[in-house]
């Protein structure tokens, strides 16, 4: 209505008003039946309950089902959906000014406004949590567009239920509804970005297997796409975190945490990227690489090593923090240092020490088989156990129990379980040094076995004079003392010598 005057626009305006508010209450006026029916029939359900279970289980049964996860996430999404409304209207007027207009930091304000109560939290937790699941099942759906892959179609135990555990310890840990805007966008955007990273780890958890499997199960490079996009993204995503973080949020302790954790999820994305390349070169490969687990190994060292370097610089930034620059250091923050220096610098240290030490002790342990041979493993005729593959000379070997494997093949065996995959003997003795058996029982084992070789002398004698002397079964003992070697035991009076195993 351009160039309408402003009497006439004015008019309209109110016309249009009246007609909405009498179609509202029109449309009230013909579902007002409906509702007192609807509260008729709710009170005679309550009824019903106060009369079996009594007015206090029926309390708290009314109090659980208005906590419900879905009741709480429909209340914050209605809080948050007015006060986004509110904002864009400017209908409210604010003590503090946010300069930036981007609708990601908006959205962040509405979010961090509504945050005023422990039940408001709970609500947001519970949003957190819904959220973060529909991604994993997303994820999960996405990924069983692939084929037969592991773990394609399993359900999800406890999804999302990490990152609202996660969000709701660290918003009582931060006190952020006791908080004054605007420090409670600070505090809420830290929680976010921590909720944020988890859930991506908990997506590269669930690619990375199905990503890896991918070769060996469908030779269709078009089906590994879906894999491939997300591992990409999973390694893009938590850069962009890290630049985000790094140019609008101030640098501290959690910042480091934040960052550090972002960038082992990415150094993780990279790692399976490059096991997921190794993986096709050999499956394009007419006879595998006989080498394949050390390149494997290798790739997995370079990411632990990684991932050792930037724990250890987030543990340095921590002290440095505190340190150097006199900052107030709190109880929390020694708790976050003390558990991230157990779980994510001695936890991955002792592993890949516990795991290089394997190898070697493998290594070292299939030095000792023997070698199969030509011949032996034409009269064997048969494929190794492992990869059902062809074996040649060079490369198999027999173990103690005669069952012929790869040398590599059993190498990876050795590195889960000492026993064959065949049976249930040792695949390699285990030698017992002679320096550590002690003297005294050296000397015991040798009178132990003079004794059975006079045993055994005792026997063969008997069964000679036996033969000899059917009709004198009775030796006197000026025979005996001929046979220095023969043991004897006294009969009756003592004069009558017998043999030892005569009678047994």
């Amino acid at each position: 209505m351009v160039g309408a005057p402003l009497a006439t626009v004015s008019w309209l305006t109110s016309v249009m008003s009246g007609f909405l508010v009498l179609s509202v209450i029109v449309y009230v006026l013909t579902r007002v039946w409906t509702v007192v029916s609807y509260m008729q029939e709710t009170m005679l359900v309550y009824q019903v309950v106060r009369q079996e279970l009594g007015p206090l289980n029926m309390l708290v049964l009314c109090i659980r089902r208005m906590l419900e996860p879905s009741v709480l996430a429909c209340y914050w999404v209605t809080l948050f959906a007015a006060q986004c409304w509110s904002n864009c209207l400017e209908l409210v007027d604010k003590k503090y000014i946010i300069q930036d207009t981007d609708w990601f930091v908006q959205g962040l304000v509405a979010m961090a406004e509504i945050c005023e109560s422990p039940l408001l939290l709970i609500s947001f937790c519970v949003v957190v949590m819904m959220v973060s699941c529909a991604a994993l099942i997303l994820t999960q759906s996405l990924l069983s567009t692939c084929g037969a892959v592991a773990g394609a179609g399993q359900p999800l135990l406890q999804s999302g239920v990490t990152e609202g555990v996660v969000a709701f310890v660290l918003g009582l840990q931060t006190g952020l509804t006791d908080m004054q805007m605007p420090g409670r966008v600070g505090a809420l955007s830290i929680i976010l970005f921590v909720v944020v990273a988890s859930l991506l780890q908990s997506c590269l958890e669930i690619t990375h297997p199905v990503l890896l499997s991918l070769p060996a199960t469908n030779r269709r490079l078009v089906r590994h796409l879906v894999p491939l996009l997300l591992t990409i993204s999973l390694l893009l995503l938590p850069l962009g975190m890290v630049y985000a973080l790094l140019t609008k949020v101030s640098s501290d302790l959690w910042t480091l945490v934040i960052i550090s954790s972002c960038l082992v999820t990415a150094v993780q994305a990279m790692g399976s990227l490059a096991t997921y390349i190794l993986f096709v070169w050999d499956s394009l490969l007419t006879v595998p690489s006989p080498y394949m687990d050390d390149y494997v190994y290798y790739v997995k060292a370079v990411t632990r090593g990684v991932e050792l370097l930037l724990a250890l610089a987030v543990v340095c930034g921590g002290f440095y923090e505190s340190v150097a620059l006199d900052r107030e250091w709190s109880m929390l923050n020694t708790l976050v240092l003390v558990s991230h220096c157990y779980f994510n610098i001695y936890s991955r240290i002792s592993q890949g020490w516990a795991l290089y030490l394997a190898r070697r002790e493998t290594s070292k342990r299939l030095s000792s088989l023997h070698t199969a041979t030509t011949t032996e493993l034409a009269t064997h005729g048969d494929v190794c156990s492992i990869c059902y593959q062809d074996m040649e000379s060079p490369t198999a070997v027999v173990t103690l129990c005669s069952h012929f494997f790869h040398k590599n093949c059993l190498k990876r065996w050795l590195v889960v379980q000492d026993n064959c995959p065949l049976c249930t003997k040792a695949i390699v003795a285990e030698e017992v040094k002679v320096e550590d058996v002690p003297v005294d029982t050296v000397e015991r084992d040798d009178e132990s076995d003079l004794a059975e070789e006079s045993v055994d002398d005792v026997v063969e004698d008997a069964v000679v004079a036996d033969n000899n002397k059917v009709d004198s079964p009775v030796l006197n003992v000026e025979e005996l003392n001929e046979e220095p070697q023969l043991r004897q035991r006294h009969v009756g009076d003592g004069e009558s010598v017998s043999h030892l195993f005569d009678g047994d």
